[in-house]
This record gives structure tokens, sequence and C-alpha cells, in this order.
């Protein structure tokens, strides 16, 4: 048993030491810091990163992952500032690459593009990193108390190389965005309180000019129909 032991450890430290073959990292990273607030605009970069280093040495020519989020907080927009990266090609016209996103579902963006370009053009355009996609999401006023945190992260990584061929290798931490949640400053909330006192307001001056009409038209009615005196 004791030996066992031993040749695990050995086992372990020889992988902490094995070159970094499978080093393939995936990221999220947000442009405007790590704090945001509702009302707000959340801009996030999804890099990747290791392709050519540590022995790898191949091109990406299709990715697919799923991303994750909290929609009750966050909304994806799928127009500017989002947009698709151009290492595997341009997007706009379908002639160089084909990219799709899909939000259909709450809480989860699937994204997936597909290189239309030869594996030496690819190699030409990408390096050992480089950005797949860039995702805005409006942050959104949650319908209880703004939660301190908010998460998001990917799953379900699928990569290929220009002939299609699985790449065999998986990140070595799975892409994880933890982002501070700030409540509404004061004068976000003097802003909001201003503005349904001043609703409620011109509510009330409605109902009032809606209460006298009707009161002049109700006296106008009373006042044809009394009997008019006659005089002989």
């Amino acid at each position: 048993m004791k030996k066992l032991c031993i040749a695990a450890m050995l086992w372990l430290a020889c992988l902490s030491w094995a070159p970094l073959a499978q080093a393939l990292q995936m990221s999220l990273v947000p442009r405007g810091g790590y704090q945001i607030a509702p009302g707000g605009l959340l801009v996030v970069d999804l890099n990747i990163a290791g392709l050519q280093s540590g022995g790898l040495n191949t091109e990406l020519g299709v990715f697919h992952l799923d991303l994750y989020y909290d929609p009750t907080l966050l909304s994806f927009l799928p127009g500017a500032p989002s947009g698709w990266g151009t290492a595997l090609g341009q997007t706009a016209g379908g002639a160089e690459a084909l990219a799709f996103a899909d939000a259909s579902t709450p809480g989860l963006l699937r994204l997936d593009e597909v290189s239309l370009l030869d594996g030496l053009t690819l190699g030409q355009l990408q390096g050992d990193g480089f950005r797949l996609a860039t995702l805005a999401f409006h942050v959104m006023m949650p319908p209880g108390p703004a939660p301190a945190n908010t998460i998001l992260f990917a799953d379900d990584i699928l990569l290929a190389d220009a002939g299609g061929n699985l790449i065999p290798v998986v990140p070595d931490q799975i892409p994880i965005l933890i982002l501070q949640v700030d409540a509404p400053g004061t004068l976000a909330l003097l802003g909001l309180g201003m503005a349904a006192l001043a609703r409620q307001r011109r509510s009330k001056a409605h109902y009032a000019r809606i209460a006298a009409a009707t009161r002049q038209h109700n006296s106008s009615d009373t006042a044809a129909a009394a009997p008019q005196p006659t005089y002989g």
C-alpha cells in the first residue's frame, strides 16, 4: 500500500512537470472591469490561446460551446457590440466562415462557427491565441434584490481543425467569469423615484380633468331635463 501511494505521488509529480502540450486555454474577459450594475452594459471577449505552443501546433477551423448565465439579470444583445472574431475568416456574407449564436433558451447562449478556409490560410490568420467572439449583455433590474455576484461559464466545448478533425485536447480550466453586481446608485434610485412621482401626479391630474368634465356634462344634462316655465 505504501509503495502504491509513493508511485501515485511520483506520477502526479511527473504530470506537474510535464510539457504544457495540453495547456489550451479559453477565457472570458470583460472589457469594462469586473463590476456591473443594473441598467448598464456588459461586454465580454471570448478568447482562446495555446493552439501553437507546447507542441500542439494546430489551427482552429471549427468551434462550439454553450455559455450559461443568469437570465433574470442578463439579456444577450445579438447586434453590435456583439460580434465574431476574424481568425476563422470573415463571417459577413458567409464567404469565409459561417457563425451562429442561438439565445432562444433563457440563460443559455449556444455559439457555433465553421471556417470555410483551408488550413494554410487559417495558419496565416491565427497565432497562438486570438479572440473568438465578443458578447454583449444588457444588465437588467432583477425581480428581487440584486445578487452580490453573478457567474458566466462555458461548457460542452468542441474544437476541430480545418479538416474537421477533433482537436484531442480540452481546456485546462472551464472558462468562467465571476462579476460583482453593484446595487443601483443613490442618484439612479432618486431618478426612478422622481419619475414615478411625476407619473403619479400626471395620472392624478388626468383623472381630475375627467371627473370635472363628467360633472359638467351631468350638470348640462340635468339643466336640459328640468321643466321650463310657461307664460300665459
